[in-house]
């Protein structure tokens, strides 16, 4: 199975890895991301959600092996799929290409991980007993590849363990490896066995897939999840990775471009910790089998026969009705048909469902089918509200103009070369004077996908452009403004407020660097806003709340804060903070019975329970698309209702009393006082 580590915080580690054992699982797989631990070069950080090796130690605590995998580059829907973005400035790198400054960074960093990690290496007693470089390379640049390969050779073979390479090109000195929905139907399997002879299959990801904002829950069956791992086990799979098993949170704004806040949340274990029924107890049932099952299948191979199946007439013996027979010991049975019929095994004649696996030990008894979740209770958990009345807020109206360093340029700069990645905000701002102010007044901006702009005049908010879009590249907008209360030929101050939604993580390699921000000109009403010596561009990183940390016990303090919240509803750029206990309804077990943030009343934002960011909420309404977004899905729910109304609070920064909750609101909350703070209660 797969936790993200960083998608989760430590304090969820030992509670998650008891529902993996729970569950039947004996791995968990781990990304290490380079953007969390060097987030400036040369400067490493083990600390919090980013303490490696507290994951570990938990990993072997609980009896669990550790496939780590490294990269550095991880994908994984995450910010610059793992990358910090300070590579962007280093001279002359392409990244994941035969490139010396790339393969000098990248080098420097994975040694210094393995050095790190020696001591839970499994020559060591510990539980790291897999590592990945690179991850789902499928470029053109096979001297990169090699030179991957001569890393896990050279530097990396005191580590003593195998290193594989994911769904794409694979050195000859590491494991290819399959992601994908079913690596058995596709042939993957048939195919590697007949290259590799002398390797395992090995299945590194098993996609439940993710959520972008602006869509519906996509939803892949336990039916079908279940097809494809059975399947896996029956052919002779060595090793099974579910992606993802937890579905994890982007806490802390770590989400690739687009994508909500609960990462993936219909996947085994939702991403709030709870067990996504039928699909937790129904996989669970195959992996106690599958355990039981080992020392069988690993110690012989299968015996494989078609089996008869009832065309409407007669049995007939087709391409897509097999058995896999493990001698003295177990029976798979697989139909590959997408209908339901009959077929004859053991002179039974047997129903089964369209693309489902039945297992059965020699004495014909049934003790696993893929197709059957019926006497599995789907309807397992309750929402009940933990805090007692409505909140009791108070506001503060985000600052114009600040004593924030700022940085002038004739024309709009790209903001990741400004902020490092380490806010999501950047203001850009110059004055301006309109010729012709009307209603309909079009400002011309390009911007990049997954990329939000609020525009302002002398501080009042005109109105804004979203994308929303998991994927990076240059767009060019026009937004209509409404400017007919303001006079021509009059100085004002034009304002643009960028809010990244994400870095992309997709397709990193030599010439797709993400950007952010204003990348190109401006122009209102058809004029180009480009500086000159006496009017400039001034840039300012971040918000003044969040140089003053306002969302802290002690920063909360260096500001005014109104007690009259009600005269802030629906206005942008300003923050809400309340305090709150927890009544004593709340069940005691937070990690078993999660804390979530009822959105509702919000509009787009990030939130701070004591502290901690949740990262972004947004009630953006959820749709559902013409065909399904993703090969893995069967459908959608939740058509219509926000992408995410709820997000999980963990328990690391939850108090029985006097919890401090802040919002920043950047687009306007309609109805503050509807926010509330639930619990999801799991009933056994």
């Amino acid at each position: 199975m797969i936790i993200e580590r960083s998608q989760s915080i430590p304090g969820m580690w030992p509670y998650i890895m008891s529902m993996t054992k729970q569950n039947g699982l004996n791995t968990v797989q781990t990304y290490v991301f380079w953007n969390i631990h060097e987030q400036k070069r040369g400067t490493y950080d083990f600390s919090g959600r980013a303490n490696l090796s507290q994951f570990l130690q938990d990993a072997a605590n609980a009896g669990l092996f550790v496939n780590l995998r490294i990269g550095p580059y991880v994908c994984a829907e995450w910010d610059y799929g793992g990358l910090p973005v300070w590579l962007n400035n280093v001279p002359d790198i392409a990244f994941r290409s035969n490139n010396e400054a790339w393969k000098r960074e990248m080098k420097r960093f994975v040694s210094d991980i393995v050095t790190y990690v020696d001591p839970f290496l499994a020559k060591n007693g510990g539980p790291i007993i897999l590592a990945q470089i690179e991850n789902e390379y499928d470029g053109d640049d096979m001297a990169y590849v090699d030179w991957c390969g001569s890393l896990v050779t050279n530097e990396f073979a005191s580590t003593q363990i195998p290193w594989i390479m994911c769904n794409g090109h694979a050195a000859n000195s590491t494991i290819e490896t399959c992601n994908g929905c079913n690596c058995f139907d596709d042939g993957w399997l048939d195919q590697h066995r007949r290259d590799h002879p002398d390797q395992p299959m090995l299945y590194t990801e098993n996609w439940g897939w993710f959520q972008p904002w602006g869509q519906a829950l996509g939803i892949r069956t336990p039916q079908d999840l279940s097809y494809s791992a059975g399947e896996w086990f029956t052919g002779g799979g060595a090793y099974l990775s579910y992606y993802m098993w937890h579905g994890g949170n982007h806490y802390g704004r770590t989400g690739g471009s687009g994508l909500t806040t609960a990462y993936s949340d219909d996947v085994h274990l939702r991403a709030d910790g709870t067990p996504n029924e039928p699909k937790y107890t129904h996989l669970g049932r195959l992996q106690h089998l599958v355990t039981e099952l080992a020392q069988v299948i690993l110690s012989q191979d299968s015996v494989r026969s078609p089996v008869p199946y009832w065309d409407g007439k007669q049995w007939a013996i087709g391409t897509q009705q097999f058995v896999y027979s493990y001698p003295s010991s177990v029976h798979f049975l697989i139909n590959q048909a997408k209908e339901q019929l009959f077929v004859l095994f053991n002179n039974q004649n047997i129903s089964m469902s369209l693309q489902s696996v039945q297992i059965y030990d020699y004495n014909q008894h049934l003790l696993w089918n893929s197709a059957n979740v019926s006497n599995i209770n789907s309807n397992n958990t309750v929402i009940v509200p933990v805090v007692t009345g409505p909140l009791d807020w108070q506001f503060f109206v985000e600052p114009s103009q600040t004593n924030l360093p700022k940085i002038t340029a004739l024309n709009p700069l790209e903001q990741l070369n400004l902020t490092n990645d380490e806010t999501i905000y950047l203001r850009y701002r110059r004055n301006i004077s309109l010729s012709r102010p009307s209603a309909h007044t079009i400002v011309q901006v390009q911007t990049r996908r997954a990329n939000s702009l609020l525009f302002f005049l002398d501080g009042q908010f005109l109105g804004n452009f979203d994308n929303s879009e998991h994927a990076q590249g240059t767009i060019t907008v026009d937004v209509p403004l409404n400017l007919s209360q303001f006079h021509p030929n009059q100085q004002y101050l034009f304002e643009i407020l960028s809010v990244s939604l994400g870095i992309d993580n997709f397709n990193i390699g030599p010439g797709h660097f993400d950007y952010k921000g204003i990348v190109g000109n401006v122009s209102l009403d058809g004029q180009s806003l480009i500086g000159n010596e006496t009017n400039v561009w001034e840039h300012q990183k971040g918000l003044f709340g969040e140089a003053r940390q306002i969302y802290t016990e002690q920063g909360s303090k260096t500001v005014e804060w109104n007690p009259k919240w009600t005269t802030a509803v629906n206005k942008s750029v300003t923050w809400f903070q309340t305090r709150f206990d927890l009544n004593h309804l709340a069940r005691e077990d937070l990690n078993a019975n999660p804390v979530l943030l009822d959105a509702i009343g919000l509009n787009r934002g990030h939130a701070f329970v004591n502290g901690n960011d949740i990262d972004l909420y947004w009630l953006i309404e959820g749709s559902c698309q013409s065909s399904v977004p993703c090969c893995c899905l069967q459908g959608e729910i939740r058509c219509g209702q926000p992408s995410q109304r709820y997000y999980h609070v963990p328990s690391d920064w939850l108090m029985p009393k006097n919890n401090l909750l802040t919002i920043f609101e950047d687009l306007g909350a309609s109805s503050p006082g509807s926010v509330s703070l639930v619990q999801r209660i799991v009933i056994t």
